[in-house]
């Protein structure tokens, strides 16, 4: 099964996938993509929208209605196995169904890459593995399923780059060693064949992928080659336009440092998708950011610029942040149950020293697991700016109870509730978390100094 762009499908098709584009109702777009994919599995272009699309919908869906998701998936997915062989197509398209009402579901996305493979659809197998991988990166067995995907679908070097990961978390272990050399070799011989085949301008097509390809490893910094990126990716878009070409597309303008292309290219994306999700937000804010920091450096590298470059300088910082800010607060107020993105608001708000306004988002983000530590660690240093120094102690000690290994997160957690403790007027307390910091890292902060002032005071009383 080969990828089908809006030029390659039937004319309902294409009326459906321009509906989905039109209407700004989340749950009408999902429903006309998802059945356009039953027709059509691999027409691409609805295949990347409608998985925007279900992300969105991911993100802000509360617990409850993920776990009724889960439960009705749980009755589906026996008829979807069964299907699996005999019916490869009709299985999928009960993915889909699926799908649409919570996409991160690692069963049927298993089901889903399974029957794409017994289909010869290997992309379809990528991408659905590949969504397991988004949301549960700590998923070795996927890992390991999705490079051998890959392999299969002729993406050696990105399966590469995933064993590689893999390996360096068993450096002693003789059986990943060795698949990690099987997967060097692949990838050799993979870009061993372009190397020998075909013509000239083939052989630049295929350099031009090759640049490609070391964007995605994130190893391109040079803008000379960013420059072939482009060309590449405007080219590609006259055959395909894509979502995720102009993403790498914006990709390369960022290391050409073109940043009003790069942002222009990423609202394109988000005119397709027909919304915002948090993840396009964040890129178009670095975009941003990164043009503010553009103008900041210029400045400073013109000698001319003389005492006036100071105040500009406050004057564009001023502005980056209030942007930073801004964005901030709208995602967190768009996706209020996003942990993520309230604890990024709040870290932001406690740096700027809106200590209660923070405590209010780090309590929401502190309802995930993930973030849970890091937010009763800020909770106690919000209390401590308060004077709320009862609170802040409580809040220290709770985080370093969960906390196993001396590592510089405990550290640091120590250090807040030594110098909590202090500021309450409980030297002694204070005094036995400093010890116990200096005995594990002697140069830590300022650790020596305040235990050597305790000793000192201690001869003179």
């Amino acid at each position: 099964m080969e990828k089908k762009t809006i030029q390659n499908v039937p004319p309902a098709i294409r009326e459906a996938y321009s509906r989905a584009n039109r209407t700004r109702d989340l749950e009408t777009q999902i429903e006309l993509l998802k059945e356009a994919l039953k027709e059509e599995p691999a027409f691409i272009n609805a295949r990347e929208k409608l998985r925007g699309l279900e992300r969105r919908k991911a993100m802000t869906d509360g617990f409850f209605t993920k776990f009724m998701a889960q439960i009705g998936a749980s009755f589906k997915l026996a008829k979807i196995k069964a299907l699996t062989n005999r019916d490869p197509l009709a299985a999928m398209a009960l993915c889909e169904d699926v799908l649409a009402k919570s996409l991160d579901n690692p069963p049927v996305l298993n089901a889903l890459a399974e029957a794409a493979e017994n289909a010869g659809a290997m992309f379809i197998a990528v991408d659905a593995l590949s969504l397991i991988r988004e949301f549960h990166p700590k998923n070795e067995a996927n890992a390991w399923k999705l490079a051998r995907c890959m392999q299969a679908n002729n993406q050696a070097r990105e399966a590469l780059r995933i064993i590689q990961e893999i390996a360096a978390r068993y450096p002693n272990d003789m059986n990943t060693q060795s698949e990690l050399r099987a997967a060097l070799a692949l990838a050799s011989m993979e870009k061993g064949k372009w190397e020998e085949s075909g013509s000239t301008q083939e052989k630049t097509v295929d350099a031009k992928a090759a640049v490609a390809q070391q964007l995605i490893d994130g190893t391109i910094h040079d803008a000379d080659q960013a420059k072939l990126l482009v060309e590449k990716f405007q080219e590609d878009l006259k055959e395909n336009d894509s979502i995720d070409i102009r993403r790498k597309l914006a990709d390369a303008y960022m290391i050409m440092e073109d940043y009003d292309a790069a942002i222009a290219e990423l609202e394109k994306v988000v005119k397709t998708l027909g919304t915002m999700d948090p993840l396009l937000d964040k890129s178009i804010e670095e975009a941003v950011i990164a043009r503010y920091n553009k103008q900041i450096r210029q400045i400073r590298e013109n000698p001319a610029a003389g005492e006036e470059a100071k105040q500009q300088i406050a004057d564009i910082e001023a502005q980056r942040e209030a942007y930073r800010m801004q964005r901030a607060q709208e995602r967190a107020q768009n996706y209020p149950n996003d942990a993520q993105l309230n604890f990024e608001l709040a870290e932001l708000l406690f740096a700027n020293g809106k200590i209660n306004d923070a405590i209010a988002y780090f309590q929401v983000a502190r309802r995930s697991p993930q973030r849970r530590l890091a937010c009763m660690v800020y909770l106690g240093r919000c209390f401590a700016a308060n004077k709320q120094f009862d609170m802040a102690v409580e809040q220290l000690e709770g985080a370093l109870a969960e906390m196993d290994r001396m590592d510089k997160t405990k550290l640091e957690t120590l250090y807040y509730l030594a110098t909590t403790l202090e500021e309450a007027g409980n030297t002694e307390a204070a005094i036995e978390k400093y010890k116990e910091i200096y005995q594990n890292q002697a140069n830590f902060l300022d650790v020596a100094d305040r235990i050597q002032q305790y000793y000192n005071r201690q001869k003179q009383g």
